[in-house]
């Protein structure tokens, strides 16, 4: 039951309910204890007086707009000071329910507001005071006024502090809200990059390798009759090609799997594919009767993991859109390594047919060629040459050479 109560009233909502309920319930009581008071007298003989209805109206002026205090705390302070200088002034003693009502608005008003709010209700507390305690009151004594001035004076101290501390809260629970939001959305950029990667990773090992097996097949199935040799070679082709495949899957899988246990990886899992690695895949682009050249000039480089097998991943996409879209077109795949600056060059002319029969482009290999360039910084192109063929050329970043660089 107190679990559940207690549930409830940190509900905002239900919060801001019971606030308005108990600021009812003692706006009701503060208009009821003034008015009987100022009905009946509570001694005969004190200084309070029964009041005529002008009175009760102003006893009412000074108790009713509590009930709006927490919307404009000034507003009601003002006119409760007003009520309460005017009800002076008719020559009646204020009722002390009525000055309480004078504190607390003010109080709230200190406390609610800015730093301007705050003197602007210092300042209209003792004018208030002055003039009724030091002018309209019969018979006025400095003492009252002071007494009344140190009382609110203290008061407005104390509600400083208060709205100080609020406002140093409400500063650092905001500044908590937007580093909670900074950390929901950077966490939400980390998930989308990392599916985009492991999606261009599947993309580029899965299908450069599904397009060499339909090629090769295609193959095998043309020379069937007529050369069972080659039939044969294509199939041990296609064999290596997919346990290639198999083995570049199993390594992104075992590094998904296991993030932080990277080095107890098998060492076969641990190959990655790599610019070293271009005459193995030039070699097994070959094999399916397509034509590639590969010509490696400069002082190779000792390149960083990431960019390296980003180049890689240029040059294989980039060849596997021959296969897929040339067929029988001769490619040239030209690398050149200077001081800071690795450059790419893939080109086909216009010789291949226009595509494997059968096969579309998803049309996301020249997007995922384009975001590996782009994200060292590179430059990248892709564009029909002027007989027909297709170029692609694209360029990283790289440190100075290192001497002993270079592939394995």
């Amino acid at each position: 039951m107190l679990e559940r109560l207690t549930h409830s009233y940190r509900d905002p909502a239900n919060a801001q309910r019971y606030r308005l309920a108990a600021l009812i319930f003692a706006t009701a009581a503060f208009v009821f204890i003034g008015v009987v008071n100022a009905v009946d007298p509570p001694e005969p003989d004190s200084v309070y007086e029964k009041e005529d209805a002008i009175g009760i109206l102003l006893v009412v002026l000074t108790t009713l707009p509590i009930v709006i205090v927490f919307r404009n705390p000034l507003a009601v302070l003002i006119m409760i000071m007003v009520a309460f200088t005017v009800h002076t002034g008719l020559g009646h003693e204020p009722i002390w329910v009525v000055q309480l009502t004078a504190l607390f608005s003010f109080f709230i008003a200190t406390t609610r507001g800015g730093g301007r709010q705050s003197l602007l209700a210092l300042l209209v507390v003792y004018i208030g005071v002055i003039v009724s305690f030091g002018i309209l009151i019969d018979d006025p004594e400095a003492g009252d006024v002071l007494i009344q001035i140190l009382l609110f004076g203290g008061l407005w101290v104390v509600g400083n502090l208060f709205r100080t501390g609020r406002i140093r809260l409400e500063s650092t629970e905001q500044v908590v809200l937007e580093l909670e939001a900074e950390q929901d959305r950077m966490a939400r950029e980390a998930v989308r990059d990392e599916r985009a990667r492991i999606a261009r990773e599947l993309h580029d090992v899965l299908g450069h390798t599904l397009n060499l097996v339909v090629i090769q097949a295609g193959a095998a199935q043309r020379v069937f009759d007529a050369s069972p040799e080659k039939t044969l070679e294509a199939v041990k082709s296609i064999e290596t090609t997919s346990r290639q495949a198999l083995s570049d899957v199993d390594r992104m899988l075992g590094i998904l799997r296991n993030p932080d246990d990277a080095d107890d990886i098998e060492p076969s899992l641990k190959a990655r594919p790599s610019m070293s690695r271009l005459d193995s895949l030039v070699e097994d682009l070959r094999t399916t009767g397509q034509t590639v050249d590969l010509v490696v000039s400069g002082t190779p480089a000792s390149l960083t993991p990431s960019i390296d097998l980003s180049a890689y991943r240029v040059v294989q996409e980039a060849l596997t859109n021959v296969m897929t879209h040339a067929v029988g077109a001769k490619a040239h795949v030209e690398v050149e390594y200077s001081e800071d600056l690795l450059s790419i060059t893939i080109t086909n002319d216009s010789s291949g047919d226009e595509a494997v029969t059968g096969r579309s482009g998803g049309g996301r290999g020249i997007v995922g060629m384009r975001e590996r360039t782009a994200l060292f910084g590179g430059a990248f192109e892709a564009d029909r040459t002027d007989d027909g063929g297709w170029r692609v050329h694209a360029t990283f970043p790289i440190g100075p050479i290192s001497p002993g660089g270079g592939f394995e």
